[in-house]
């Protein structure tokens, strides 16, 4: 294992040499100009420079003030220029070849069309990767590989978004990604997210938005960025809705359901959704545990049946242009149930000999019921002016109740010689009130500049959660309550922040600067049946959150974007609570009261090349870093080696990495995107004795996806993923990867469309991955159901007429994110 840490030097170089690399070498122009019949200039027309030989797209600009537009670092070969403008028809040049000198072109001069249009239909085509300047968008109905996929799913086909074996999400290498539901962080974290993230389908998701570098205005918490999942809301006149059927089959056979109304006028929007979802899923894992000779070796499988449904309704008025008011009510009902069976062989390392066996059986039950109010008001005018205010109460509510069951047999399974049965009853309550105000306004500096713009804004939070652990010794099917291991965690969370922030443009340059503050107050009692120590967490602080952005526009067709952003994570309420959750009699999770918070720095240098190809490079240092640690220690009562995983703060993480997001138009009936990204972590931590973490470790990965247009209503799709390396927690990853097929047809001129897809097509859905922490070394892998044949129909019915509609994010932010209870909800 390697000391090495990562100098400036080292980083600097890395910049550098990203830089170089892609530095174009072609500096030759193609320029020209746009008039009308009179001979006026036509500004802001787009144009795009097509290949002769089969109309590929090869640049797109746009005309400027006086009708003038120019492409630059083109490679030689045969070309010609199209304009569009909307009332205007198509005008292309002659064919020309380009070469070592500066191309003039004639002037290009659209012709009107008819004013006595008659009806047309529109079908327009999302690009399923569009890269915008703070975020990165997924459009999930724009591929027909995700029908029929959840939320989970969608984001392991994400660009640079990677989901480690326990369904931990991570973005560029880094771990602690923030996940909103429209603009509101969800209230869970770990296996909680992921159920919650599996009840929500792509029928139910518009988009995925990935901000690697949020700015002052968002919540500090999250240092390795924000996944917004905007959920699907109608933005047509009168009242309109869709229909949504799926079937499923892989091991077992699956299906969900769907339904969305929205009505719109020119003052009222009133809508309503509901889906649900019935299945079950089936995984393996394998876990070879060894301290020093002797050897854990356990094999298990897995399924949970699931029946989520989710139900929301909302509306907005807005009595004139300046204001608008709304209010949202989201509710959701989960009711999981699973099961596991664990096959544990005991014994020597070095006589290769298996002494016993350990059968454990878990039968679990979940109830889990949310709802969200929020009440919301814009304000908004034609001086620049904009208010926005949200209030927000939630409650999460939810049950758990675990049988674990433990035979210990001889190596041949045939005489058992011990028992343990054991039950765990986990009720959750969690109240989230908050609320906040952000207001913008156009604040010309320099003069006449007009882009310049101020804003500010504050929040208060207030959660309270109580975690309760009841654990029960069964023996003889009678059940005794155990004081021992029981427990109460009540905390309180009060979360006062306030910021500003500014942006102004001069010339070329733009600038973007904001701070953020944020005054914490924690307190956790635990209330234990026996006195114990460690009982009180109570604390206070204030942390400051400075954001810079600097972009510089070389040309149309290049721009560069240097972001620096300091952050905050919080422990999740559920991590602190020092209860013990047993999966089997060796191995179990434990809460650790006293993670301190991680605070990061990150700094990422971003190159926009001709508006659709995105580099960037990034580094971010993190402090008192936590993370999901394996450990052993012998039981004081049975005197048995066992295995437990805690959150635990190492001492730093460093995190520099490197991503290329690119389209592929190959032809005019074949389009495709290819997202790339590289980063190496090193992580220190000592917790004393030999158990010292020294890693450094790299890791990345790339997605494609290729789309072929075969008829007007017929395409198909060939996407696919494969990671490397990089770590979770103090575990090194292997490589791993999936392909998956599609087909979308749409029918009845637009108003149905059917999807086919075959995901998993070579059975690669699998994980593996390793960590040693002084005598312990684990190394683990396994499998989910990743193979399934998907069939999906989705019918849209009332009036097509399009009006634009309005986004907001509620109130209910960062406090949300860290709550261990499945429940969430999406905003209008």
């Amino acid at each position: 294992m390697s000391n090495l840490a990562v100098s400036p030097l080292r980083a600097g170089l890395f910049f550098a040499c990203a830089f170089l690399f892609f530095t174009p070498i072609f500096a030759q122009k193609i320029t020209g100009a746009i008039t009308d019949a009179d001979g006026e200039a036509q500004g802001f027309t787009t144009v795009t420079l097509l290949a002769t030989a089969d109309s590929a797209l090869v640049k797109g600009a746009l005309s400027d003030e006086q009708g003038r537009f120019e492409f630059e670092n083109i490679p030689p070969g045969r070309y010609f220029v199209r304009t569009q403008l909307l009332g205007y028809r198509p005008a292309d040049s002659a064919p020309f070849d380009f070469g070592a000198a500066d191309i003039v072109l004639p002037t290009l001069t659209p012709a009107p069309l008819s004013q006595e249009l008659q009806e047309v239909t529109v079908v327009a085509q999302k690009s399923l990767i569009e890269v915008q300047a703070d975020k990165l968008v997924f459009n999930v109905d724009a591929s027909p590989t995700n029908t029929g996929l959840n939320a989970l799913e969608l984001l392991r086909k994400s660009p640079g978004v990677s989901l480690d074996q326990n369904d931990n999400i991570s973005l560029k290498g880094r771990q602690n990604v923030m996940v909103q539901i429209n603009g509101k962080l969800t209230p869970m974290t770990g296996q909680d997210l992921a159920q919650f993230l599996r009840s929500l389908t792509s029928n139910d998701i518009e988009a995925i938005e990935i901000i690697a570098t949020p700015g002052a205005k968002y919540d500090a918490e999250g240092n390795a960025g924000i996944i917004n999942l905007r959920l699907k809301k109608d933005k047509r006149l009168g009242t309109n809705g869709s229909v949504n059927l799926g079937l499923y089959q892989g091991i077992t056979t699956k299906g969900d359901a769907s339904v969305s109304v929205n009505h719109r006028d020119r003052k009222l929007n009133l809508f309503g959704s509901a889906s649900m979802f019935r299945g079950r899923w089936d995984n393996f894992m394998h876990l070879d545990n060894r301290v020093g000779d002797r050897r854990f070796n356990q094999k298990n499988n897995s399924y949970w049946f699931a029946r989520p449904s989710n139900a929301r309704i909302g509306a907005d008025y807005s009595p004139n242009s300046k204001h608008t008011f709304g209010a949202l009510v989201t509710a959701g009902y989960f009711v999981p149930n699973n099961w596991s069976r664990a096959r544990t062989e005991l014994g020597s390392l070095s006589e290769n000999r298996v002494d016993s066996l350990l059968i454990a059986e878990n039968e679990g039950s979940m109830r889990n019921w949310n709802s969200n109010i929020n009440l919301n008001y814009k304000f908004a005018d034609t001086l620049g002016n904009e208010l926005n205010i949200d209030a927000d109460y939630g409650i999460f509510r939810d049950s758990n109740t675990v049988l674990n069951q433990n035979f210990y047999r001889d190596a041949e399974n045939v005489t058992t010689f011990g028992t343990a049965a054991y039950r765990m009853n986990m009720p959750r309550d969690i109240d989230i009130r908050s609320v906040k105000a952000d207001y913008e306004r156009a604040f010309p500096l320099f003069g006449e500049n007009k882009d310049s713009k101020f804003g500010a804004g504050a929040k208060y939070s207030d959660v309270a959660t109580d975690n309760t652990f009841n654990f029960f010794n069964v023996v003889d099917q009678i059940e005794n309550f155990d004081i021992d291991r029981s427990n109460t965690f009540e905390y309180r969370e009060r979360i006062a922040a306030g910021y500003v922030n500014g942006s102004t443009k001069l010339g070329k340059f733009s600038l973007q600067l904001g701070l953020r503050a944020e005054h914490t107050d924690i307190r956790g009692d635990l209330i234990a049946y026996k006195p114990v120590d460690n009982k009180t967490v109570d604390t206070a602080y204030l942390a400051l959150f400075p954001s810079a952005a600097l972009g510089y526009s070389l040309s149309d067709n290049h721009q560069l974007n240097l972001t620096y952003r300091r952050s905050i994570d919080r422990p999740r309420y559920q991590d602190l609570n020092p209860f013990e959750f047993r999966m089997d009699e060796l191995s179990f999770r434990r809460g650790n009261p006293f993670i301190r918070p991680q605070f990061t720095h990150t700094v990422e240098l971003g190159w926009t090349l001709f508006q659709r190809v995105n580099v960037s490079a990034n580094y971010a240092q993190t402090r008192n870093a936590f993370a999901n640690v394996t450990d052993q220690e012998t039981d004081p009562v049975t005197g048995r080696q066992r295995f437990f995983i805690q959150v635990r703060n190492l001492a730093t993480r460093d995190n520099i990495g490197f991503s290329l997001n690119t389209p592929i138009p190959v032809a005019k009936w074949w389009n495709g995107n290819l997202n790339f990204w590289y980063n190496q972590s090193i992580i220190k931590a000592d917790y004393g004795g030999d158990r010292i973490i020294d890693l450094k470790v790299g890791g990345g990965g790339f997605w494609t996806q290729q789309t072929f247009t075969l008829s007007k209503t017929l395409s198909a799709e060939v996407s696919g993923w494969f990671n490397w390396g990089g770590l979770w927690g103090a575990f090194v990853n292997r490589p791993q990867g999936v392909m998956d097929i599609g087909f979308t047809k749409r029918l009845w001129d637009g108003n149905g469309t059917f999807r086919l897809s075959f995901t998993d097509v070579w059975r690669t859905a699998r994980w593996s991955s390793y960590t040693e922490i002084g005598t312990l070394y684990i190394d683990a892998n396994g499998r989910w159901e990743g193979q399934q044949l998907k069939a999906n129909f989705t019918y849209r019915f009332g009036n097509n007429n399009i009006q634009g509609s309005r986004r907001r994010a509620t109130a209910a932010e960062e406090e949300s994110k860290r709550a261990s209870g499945d429940g969430g909800g999406g905003g209008g």
